[in-house]
């Protein structure tokens, strides 16, 4: 089958987790691919980072489905990318996450009976409820399990009851006010209250972690490695520590980049796997709808976060084989506000590292908006760290005294805007909202011939959602038939 592209070269810009895995998929389908990353190093928010001799997480903390027959696992290895070799799987012994409300704590486990044995118990005044959420559950659960799936992420999306935001079907179910407490934490996962985040979006993320839940060997920066090692392999090219400065184009067709540098990229297609509103400034405005520029710039984005990176005594405070996720709801059982735990193993048998993460709005830091990291002055550092040794203080409360506890680094939403050129710092970019559903799906028809969006802005967010993006990108490049022809050459050579 002919390509829809009309030529074999494709520019990609941005060597994040959606960039580098369209470019290895890409590559794979026999195109020349260049990825243009503009910092020195690849990986976005794959990469993790070191300070003080400890390797500190971005935005990889966990993931879920990336057993071999599962949706993730099934992508990384379309992609030739050993996921045994990165990640370990979580949660067989137990539990995968803790909920720690103000009045009872709820244990999320492994598997779908599991989970709903688990809310039986918890709540058998809901039992009516509980079999009509889990039979929904099972029901996009087995969707994403159809060859299909990663093809025509449309399949789940059958059943238009399931665009319903979350909290209004939970009031229809007459809940309890608990048991809506526990639902809206998958929800919080991918920055969507619950009042807003369709069926669709938190039955993915919950069955995704139910299939099975996975943390990484290492750190961000060897999984970073694998993926840049794999695109190499595949003949792909990679520019790095070069922005680029405008997407040229000739009768409202893609004809390449232009760069910082001063280069010349010619392409005959172009995959931005960057946030859509950054997407825009590469555009000569008279190349765009204004209605379709519009749509993007009023795009609502996820709200941002603080984190702190703690390094403490390793036999003190060993490592948890769970997350713990500390909660606080309303009246009406809609989470108010929360924080996540994650204590992990440090590179070293003396030292462990306590990941602590909250809610942080990018208007909270508008007197530095104008600043660049690295050089946003005295009074950012100080409420910078006065926010997270309050967190600190917080996670004593969890954990205990904190044996030998040493705050190793702090980010902002305005660490993420510069580093990944977020608008507004959030790690899950646009939301996935009811309210702009029809937006963000308008994003897969740019009204320039040649150019296409990957990453998590795109279908869904988080790790999963992003390497989604990655093949929903192939296939508008393709055409959904011959990328099923593809997908299945590799399945048969992959046993």
């Amino acid at each position: 089958m002919k390509n829809r592209t009309a030529g074999n070269n494709i520019v990609i810009i941005g060597a994040g987790l959606g960039g580098l895995s369209a470019g290895i998929l890409l590559s794979r389908l026999q195109f020349n691919v260049t990825i243009v990353e503009k910092n020195r190093l690849p990986g976005g928010l794959m990469r993790s980072y070191r300070r003080a001799g400890v390797e500190c997480p971005v935005g990889v903390h966990y993931v879920g489905a990336l057993g071999a027959e599962e949706p993730l696992g099934k992508m990384f290895r379309f992609l030739g990318v050993n996921a045994a070799d990165l990640f370990e799987r979580t949660g067989q012994d137990g539990i995968i996450d803790r909920y720690i409300f103000d009045d009872f704590t709820f244990d999320l486990p492994a598997g779908i009976d599991n989970y709903e044995n688990n809310l039986l118990a918890f709540f058998p005044g809901d039992a009516v409820a509980v079999r009509i959420i889990m039979r929904n559950l099972r029901d996009i659960a087995q969707s994403m399990f159809q060859p299909s799936f990663l093809i025509n992420q449309g399949d789940p999306f059958r059943n238009i009851d399931y665009f319903t935001p979350l909290g209004e079907y939970l009031r229809r179910l007459n809940v309890s006010r608990d048991l809506q407490a526990v639902l809206a934490v998958p929800a919080q996962l991918i920055g969507v209250p619950a009042e807003l985040c369709p069926i669709i979006f938190h039955h993915m993320v919950l069955a995704g972690y139910l299939f099975s839940c996975w943390r990484l060997k290492e750190n961000g920066s060897c999984m970073t490695d694998a993926f840049v090692r794999r695109f190499a392999e595949l003949g792909g090219k990679l520019i790095l520590n070069d922005a680029v400065t405008e997407i040229m184009h000739t009768d409202r067709k893609i004809a390449g980049l232009k760069l910082k540098s001063g280069g010349k990229l010619p392409a005959a297609a172009v995959v931005a796997a960057i946030h859509p509103k950054a997407l825009l400034g590469l555009i000569a405005p008279q190349a765009m709808r204004d209605s379709f520029r519009e749509r993007v710039l009023h795009l609502q984005e996820t709200e941002g976060v603080i984190v702190a990176q703690i390094s403490v005594d390793a036999a003190a405070h060993r490592e948890l084989p769970y997350n713990i996720y500390r909660l606080h709801t309303d009246e009406t059982g809609a989470i108010s506000d929360g924080v996540f735990y994650q204590l992990r193993r440090g590179d070293t048998d003396k030292v462990n590292l306590l990941s602590i993460i909250t809610k942080s709005l990018f208007a909270d830091w508008l007197p530095w908006e104008k600043t660049q990291s690295g050089a946003r002055g005295a009074e950012y550092v100080q409420k910078k760290t006065v926010l997270a040794e309050a967190m600190l203080r917080k996670a004593s409360d969890l954990f205990g005294g904190m044996l030998d506890a040493h705050l190793v680094d702090v980010f902002t939403p305005l660490t993420v805007r510069d580093y990944v050129n977020c608008p507004e710092g959030s790690c899950y970019g646009v939301m996935h909202s009811s309210r702009q559903l029809m937006k963000i799906a308008s994003l897969n028809n740019i009204p320039l011939s040649g150019l296409y969006l990957a990453g998590q802005n795109v279908v869904a967010p988080g790790v999963f959602g992003t390497m989604l993006g990655s093949f929903n990108a192939a296939r508008q490049i393709i055409g959904a038939e011959r990328l099923t022809k593809e997908l299945n050459a590799i399945e048969k050579q992959t046993g």
